[in-house]
């Protein structure tokens, strides 16, 4: 393989990596979203 091949990528930052804190609160808000729907469908079969 020739370096001309591959395009250059030495002087291009990588992308951003969410911050711990963003990772968890995205965590948790899939948590609650999920429990939103168990909820929603329980409240469905008594109803």
């Amino acid at each position: 393989m020739n370096q001309s091949d591959e395009p250059d990528r030495v002087n291009e930052p990588p992308p951003p990596e969410p911050s711990r804190l963003d990772e968890a609160r995205r965590i948790v808000q899939e948590y609650a979203d999920n429990l939103r729907e168990i909820i929603r469908k329980l409240r469905r079969k008594l109803n």
